[in-house]
């Protein structure tokens, strides 16, 4: 069980189109946040949802893969389509096309993604060796598009190259509606810790848009630690969702204080609700170790878990065809299942299903066998 005291939540005004919603933000991740995942995302409290990231050389094409992966459902709104491409043209270009035909809140452009595929075609991370193309880019596609454009960008291209303040204020210079900032750099990635000291340095840069911070949120109590150490405006979760899109509600009211905390002689100023009364108490000086978060959060029981893999299956079905949607999920299901009884040797089970009603006959023996 996570327990958490937690501040009073608002909603953040990025145009006159748009407000994020209470709730941490949705990662776009390749292969995992189709629409049938941000639908149980959002269900969950999840905020702002992304799309995958989608080739705008792809979208200009009108190529099928690429045009299906825009699609979402409305329960979905807000959301942001993400593009990637290494010139303003093509990605302003393919923005038209994704506006014209799915009408989403938000186009977002792709900065920090680290796959060398990608890079080395002079997209994702790449353009963080190149901020001032990010802001081309931005231009581009503002004046491309009558919808919020925002850019996701990494914290820079190596621990020597940072450019993220820099790439962000070129975007918020050329019209973005806010920004998302990865605290990992592009190169050495793997296996280091994202450093939220650059998201924060982000925030202090920008003067008028709002920051996402993203890196290393595996607990409501990171989400916190996050909020406060940076005075970013939403957090972004992704891996800790694979599998387990019932963390949104242990996160959905957690906002950052009502006035930024700010260091004064070592101490954080903030914001913190009173316990009686509902009124905030605006003077309330203390450390970040004396701060309390209230809320409750309790995993989901083993058979509720099967319940929710089940209900992801069916909005699969919904989405996919019925092939589709099972290898699709099969990158998902052992997320859905880690810690249960006996459950690699039903994973390898699984793998080898290829009908939905096989599979759900399968995981619904295991739960009256081992769980319930």
């Amino acid at each position: 069980m996570y327990k958490l005291y937690i501040n009073q939540v608002f909603h953040l005004k990025i145009s006159h189109l748009i407000q994020l919603p209470y709730g941490a933000v949705l990662a776009p991740m390749a292969g995992f946040t189709d629409s049938p995942f941000r639908r149980l995302a959002r269900r969950y409290g999840a905020g702002l949802l992304y799309s995958e990231c989608i080739s705008a050389e792809g979208l200009r094409r009108l190529g099928a893969a690429s045009l299906a992966l825009c699609r979402f459902h409305p329960d979905e709104r807000p959301i942001a389509i993400q593009l990637f491409g290494s010139s303003p043209e093509p990605i302003a270009e393919a923005a038209m096309v994704v506006v014209e035909c799915f009408k989403p809140d938000i186009i977002d452009v792709n900065c920090g993604c680290p796959v060398r595929k990608m890079v080395a075609r002079g997209c994702g991370g790449d353009l963080m060796q190149h901020p001032e193309r990010i802001g081309r880019i931005v231009e581009a596609v503002a004046q491309a598009v009558r919808i919020p454009v925002s850019v996701k960008l990494r914290a820079g291209w190596t621990p020597k190259e940072e450019t993220a303040p820099e790439a962000a204020l070129a975007a918020e210079a050329a019209g973005a509606a806010f920004v998302a900032v990865h605290g990992r750099f592009v190169r050495n990635a793997k296996g280091s810790l994202a450093d939220w000291e650059v998201i924060g340095r982000v925030k202090t840069t920008l003067k008028r848009i709002p920051v996402i911070g993203n890196g290393d949120i595996f607990s409501p109590a990171d989400a916190e630690r996050m909020l406060h150490q940076t005075g970013c405006d939403r957090v972004m979760v992704g891996r800790w969702a694979l599998g387990k899109p019932w963390v949104f509600q242990a996160l959905k009211d957690v906002a950052p204080p009502l006035v930024p905390p700010r260091q004064a002689g070592g101490r954080i100023i903030a914001n913190l609700p009173r316990r009686a009364g509902g009124r905030i108490d605006t003077n309330l000086s203390c450390t970040a170790e004396e701060i309390n978060f209230e809320i409750e959060f309790l995993d989901p029981s083993f058979d509720q878990r099967i319940d929710i893999l089940i209900e992801h299956l069916y909005k699969m079905i919904e989405h996919y065809d019925e092939r589709t949607a099972i290898l699709r999920m099969r990158r998902q299901i052992g997320w859905y299942l880690s810690g249960m009884p006996d459950s690699a040797k039903l994973k390898k089970e699984l793998m080898l299903i290829a009908e939905l009603n096989l599979l759900i006959n399968r995981l619904m023996d295991y739960k009256k066998r081992y769980i319930l």
